[in-house]
């Protein structure tokens, strides 16, 4: 019982550091926002280990949340942008392998026609939006390192899609929202360093960061996982 009080306690503390956090986006308070973004991720890990059931907790999303920390970080400090990019990089290969392992080897085999539609579907978007992109990367010599990140983060919603599809709840279509609004931050983010900022780019950038990361938390913490899906329909 003092478990579950404490996981309202932190939860309420990562509501308002979440809230602070926007407030001090809107107004441009750097100092602020500066200081709360490095603490949105930890809290949300700790959120994340203390709500999840003892059996689908996995250190593969805490460990994704820490690097999705790294990345925040990183981006705060000047000339370390790659850095930041390979650490959410490292954080969407970790997302993407628990998706693969949670859906199952064998749903992939019975969905590959779903899966090669979605895939495709995907990659046409990542090549529409690299060309719009293009002429900005190339003037400044990341034309590669962010075709690579896009690919990732292409696959990223394209691995979520199909475990949506195939575990089919409420929790797992959460997931995939969540990586989908993620993709949607980068996007902004993308168009804020490359085409100039706009007053309104950093709460949006924010707050569908925080809102991704938070709905793939709290799917994965909810989902039931391919074999236990197999399980309960030999039950009924």
């Amino acid at each position: 019982m003092k478990m579950v009080y404490f996981f309202y306690f932190i939860f309420i503390i990562y509501l308002i550091l979440v809230t602070v956090h926007l407030y001090s986006c809107f107004h441009s308070y750097e100092d602020i926002r500066r200081a709360t973004k490095v603490f949105l991720m930890p809290v949300l890990g700790l959120t994340y280990y203390l709500g999840c059931p003892k059996e689908k907790f996995s250190k593969i999303i805490l460990v994704a949340l820490v690097f999705g920390c790294l990345g925040d970080t990183f981006l705060l400090i000047q000339n370390l942008f790659l850095f930041g990019v390979a650490s959410f990089l490292i954080g969407h290969l970790l997302y993407i392998f628990k998706f693969y392992y949670e859906t199952g080897i064998r749903n992939y085999k019975k969905n590959k026609f779903i899966f090669l539609l979605i895939f495709a579907l995907y990659a046409f978007a990542e090549m529409k939006l690299m060309e719009y992109f293009k002429p900005a990367l190339e003037k400044a010599n990341l034309w590669g390192p962010l075709f690579v990140y896009s690919s990732i983060l292409a696959l990223l919603n394209v691995s979520s899609a199909i475990y949506a599809y195939c575990i089919a709840n409420i929790y797992s279509i959460l997931t995939y929202l969540g990586s989908l609004i993620f993709a949607i931050s980068d996007c902004i983010l993308a168009k804020q360093l490359f085409f100039g900022n706009h007053k309104y780019y950093q709460i949006a950038i924010m707050f569908t960061y925080i809102l991704g990361q938070s709905l793939i938390s709290f799917g994965m913490a909810n989902t039931p996982n391919s074999l236990e899906l197999d399980l309960i329909k030999k039950i009924i």
